[in-house]
């Protein structure tokens, strides 16, 4: 061991070190070992590396030059943050046309921006639109007896749309897409086509299924057991089609039938209003809804037994019929009121069916609450009647379930509702008359899309505002929209999709009010005529 005397008589020495020893140390400004610090200081000769200074304390160059360094410090390895889950793409699907015998367009709009992605070419005077429930993709039946299908996106092209061909002579009216087959009502047989899916993802036409005149729509979610054809006509040949366009000269009910979504057949018939034009099913399967617009009345299908609810004892509940018959709004006597129901939504949440009344320029919201057993409780059947613009064809609730948005064909407007109050909050006007209208939930806003048949505009309203953000040109007068996703609020009964029934179609004519524009198709045998503005 080195004495202290010894030490420090080598502190006083100079130290010649190796060429490369000293250029090492001389990259260095500060060597920190521990609690003492190195500097090298000077260095001589042509002749030497240079010489180092020592402080008094050293152990030796081996080991300084072995324990020198930085003081070793953990490595810290940064932790990247996770953002918030990206919110489902949204797409505003759009179908217009320039006439029947021109094709039409299919077009996509990014829900977001009211950008218009991309277009394609469809058939001639396409008639409706349908989404499959998760949106994936979009079907149309148009003039010329075709149905094209496309899933919506960024990079669709006409080359991209794929094409069927119905039975000729076939007049398509609506769809409704299932999770195997896609259903349209042909007037003209009548029937409804059922068409599958091949293995490229084409839709062909498997079978006909023969229905009394006049189907005019579907009713049921894709996911269901059985879904109902609704046919004005109830097998007595006395409603042709095109009659219930003046539904109050019509006295015969019509009728649905059961389609067995596994056999795909008619397991049952049922008896509706005078006038059905449209229908929904609770998201939950346990109900239908059949909208009777000659009748004023929503039919109310228990969809598990298959077989109407005839429940007593329930507000507004005809056991009798199975029926919901519309009351008034306050201050109008019921003997005077005939609501003329033609589209309707329904919020899961709530259980809450809104109908657009067209004849009566109202809306009903309906509480269809049932208890854990499928049983109707005892709140069933209760309504309330809000009056709103003129002509109200169409609506879609909102899906936080605050609002519904009213398109009033006649007076070119929008009534904002509240779903808790029951009271108007704005009257917004729009360009056009109005046939479709769909909207998107989202934060800090979401819009609503109402598509006019008489004018190339959509318009767009900011659901923070209740007002018009834009009025976006289109190539053509629109047919419907449908919105593909939405963000959902936190008591949506969905994830990422819309829960209303976005898989059925709302053609106009028929019942269905088409004015101002749409085309309204009737036929008698293999005629067909196509009328123009309806009041």
């Amino acid at each position: 061991m080195l004495s202290v005397a010894r030490l420090q008589s080598w502190s006083r020495r100079s130290v010649q070190l190796p060429e490369f020893g000293f250029r090492g140390l001389q990259r260095i400004a500060w060597l920190d070992c521990g609690s003492r610090i190195f500097r090298p200081d000077s260095y001589q000769s042509p002749g030497l590396s240079g010489w180092l200074c020592l402080p008094p304390v050293v152990l030796g160059i081996a080991v300084m030059l072995a324990g020198c360094g930085e003081t070793p410090r953990p490595v810290v390895t940064p932790v990247a943050v996770t953002g918030p889950a990206p919110q489902p793409q949204s797409y505003a699907v759009v179908t217009t046309t320039s006439g029947l015998g021109s094709a039409g367009l299919a077009n996509v709009f990014d829900a977001s921006g009211d950008t218009l992605l991309t277009q394609a070419l469809l058939g001639n005077g396409p008639l409706a639109l349908t989404l499959s429930s998760s949106a994936g993709s979009a079907t149309t039946a148009n003039t010329d007896g075709t149905v094209n299908t496309f899933t919506p996106s960024t990079t669709l092209q006409t080359k991209n749309i794929q094409s069927s061909t119905l039975l000729q002579p076939a007049q398509p009216v609506n769809l409704l897409s299932t999770a195997s087959n896609l259903f349209i009502t042909e007037p003209s047989v009548p029937a409804v086509a059922v068409l599958g899916n091949n293995s490229s993802g084409v839709y062909q036409l498997t079978q006909q299924l023969p229905v009394p005149a006049s189907p005019i729509n579907l009713a049921g979610n894709s996911n269901a057991a059985r879904v109902y054809s609704i046919t004005q006509d109830n097998g007595s040949n006395q409603v042709a089609f095109g009659d219930c366009e003046t539904p109050s000269q019509v006295a015969t009910p019509g009728q649905v039938q059961s389609i067995e979504t596994s056999t795909v057949t008619i397991s049952r018939t049922l008896p509706v209003g005078i006038c059905p034009v449209y229908g929904i099913g609770s998201t939950d399967n346990n109900r239908v809804f059949i909208l009777n617009r000659g009748s004023g009345t929503v039919t109310v299908i228990n969809s598990q037994f298959n077989e109407l609810d005839t429940t007593p004892n329930l507000p507004n509940l005809n056991p009798a019929t199975g029926t919901i018959l519309l009351p008034p709004p306050a201050g109008v006597a019921p003997a005077a009121f005939n609501a003329g129901p033609v589209f309707a939504d329904y919020y899961t949440p709530a259980a809450q069916l809104v109908t657009a009344n067209y004849d009566s320029n109202t809306i009903t919201i309906i509480n269809t609450n049932l208890d854990i057993f499928g049983n109707d409780s005892s709140l069933f059947g209760q309504a309330v009647t809000v009056p709103v613009g003129n002509g109200p064809d169409t609506l879609t609730i909102l899906r936080d379930g605050s609002r519904v948005y009213v398109a009033n064909q006649k007076d070119s407007t929008v009534t904002v509702v509240s779903l808790t109050s029951f009271q108007v909050l704005a009257t917004i006007p729009v360009t056009g008359h109005p046939i479709s209208i769909a909207s998107t939930f989202s934060t800090p806003y979401g819009q609503v899309y109402v598509l006019s048949s008489d004018q190339p505009y959509m318009t767009v309203i900011r659901t923070d505002t209740d007002k018009v953000s834009a009025a976006i040109q289109l190539d053509g007068t629109g047919v419907d929209v449908h919105t593909s996703a939405q963000s959902v609020a936190a008591n949506s009964s969905t994830t990422g999709t819309v829960a209303n029934a976005i898989n059925v179609s709302h053609a106009s004519g028929s019942g269905a009010p088409c004015g101002f524009g749409a085309p309204c198709t009737t036929s008698v045998g293999s005629a067909s005529r196509h009328a123009g503005i309806k009041p």
